[in-house]
């Protein structure tokens, strides 16, 4: 029998990811359906493969792993981007032990910050996290609960003079100042074109304000988005965007 399974620990499968690993290998529904169904212990119908492929039904974590093996991968490359810092310890392929080793910190103290999804650490500790468990951008701000500073500063920089703020926010975003630099002045020109046309036609400049307001309400989003974009180029699309 299979591990007991984390309930949380794995990011949600991305269909379009799976299907092209089983497509890459040749093998039918079927087949993958029965190499499951030999991991877990219980029968699974090939229309159910269909179903998780199509996105129709999200497989348990028990079935991500089941399916991972039957594709000859790592769970990892079947899943989406992790949001929590139990997916991306997961993702890394880590224990519990081998984290808090890594880390420099106790077993209590990491069984916390996942159960809080709250990361607390030193600079030294907070160095070593990057380095060992990667963690997407968005995740790191969200655990270390600074996702609404964020928004602030960016919509203060995409609505007045942006360049001042790559220092503040890589101090947030532990990215490149040079990626910085380049994503906001793409966030900044596109603020612009909105605000800009606000100048013009009732009926336009109304949509224009509109669509401005929306921008600058997501705009963690869309930072995020052109992250994935400068950092990913070829990334499968089928890799979630918030």
């Amino acid at each position: 029998m299979p591990p007991t399974d984390d309930p949380y620990a794995l990011p949600p499968l991305a269909p379009a990811r799976a299907m092209a690993v089983r497509n890459r290998l040749g093998l039918t529904t079927g087949q993958v359906a029965w190499a499951v169904a030999a991991y877990c212990g219980t029968p699974v119908h090939p229309d159910l493969v269909h179903a998780w492929e199509a996105g129709t039904t999200t497989p348990e974590n028990i079935h991500v792993k089941a399916l991972a093996a039957a594709l000859w991968c790592s769970p990892a490359d079947l899943v989406g981007e992790a949001t929590t810092l139990a997916q991306c310890r997961t993702v890394a392929g880590l224990t519990v032990n081998e984290t808090v080793a890594a880390l420099g910190i106790t077993r209590s103290q990491w069984e916390k910050a996942e159960r809080r999804n709250r990361w607390q650490g030193t600079p030294a500790q907070t160095q070593a996290l990057l380095r060992t468990l990667c963690p997407p951008p968005p995740c790191f701000v969200a655990a270390c609960g600074r996702t609404e500073q964020l928004r602030v500063l960016l919509r203060e920089a995409v609505t007045t003079w942006w360049p001042t703020y790559v220092g503040p926010l890589t101090r947030i975003v532990p990215l490149d100042p040079a990626v910085l630099h380049h994503v906001l002045e793409r966030l900044h020109l596109v603020y612009q074109r909105w605000e800009g046309a606000t100048g013009g036609p009732a009926h336009q400049a109304a949509q224009a304000e509109v669509r401005a307001a929306d921008f600058l309400e997501h705009i963690d989003h869309h930072l995020w988005h052109l992250l994935r974009e400068t950092l990913n180029p070829a990334e499968d699309p089928s890799r979630p965007a918030p």
